[in-house]
């Protein structure tokens, strides 16, 4: 997709007010508007457990308590309807030597065993 493309989807989305104005919600809503590619996002996001969070729960820096953060991620997508659906839809795009938080309950290296699993199966 050019750039001008690009520009033009984010304009469309967001208006001429600028990403710089958006909140949270605002910036979630027009990464799924681009992401998409006006698709939609899919019928299983609504599911989520996850869907009110913000991504900071998710995707835990080197901070003292990581390992805490991480554990309290998972337990948010252990008891999650769609959490197969989240996992079938990271491991389909994502690239793995970009693994990064915890999707579909599992952390980056989690994450890494099963592709090589997948791959040799």
């Amino acid at each position: 997709m050019s750039t001008d493309r690009v520009l033009a989807r984010v304009r469309k989305v967001v208006g001429t007010a600028g990403l710089e104005r958006l909140g949270p919600g605002g910036t979630r809503s027009t990464l799924r508007a681009l992401l998409f590619d006006g698709a939609g996002v899919p019928a299983w996001h609504q599911a989520a457990a996850c869907r009110d969070l913000g991504s900071e729960a998710f995707f835990v820096d080197s901070a003292p308590d990581a390992n805490l953060r991480v554990q309290a991620a998972k337990r948010v997508c252990r008891g999650c309807p769609v959490r197969t659906a989240c996992l079938a839809d990271v491991m389909a795009w994502e690239r793995p030597s970009r693994r990064y938080g915890v999707v579909g309950g599992l952390s980056p290296v989690e994450r890494q065993r099963l592709h090589l699993r997948m791959r040799e199966a």
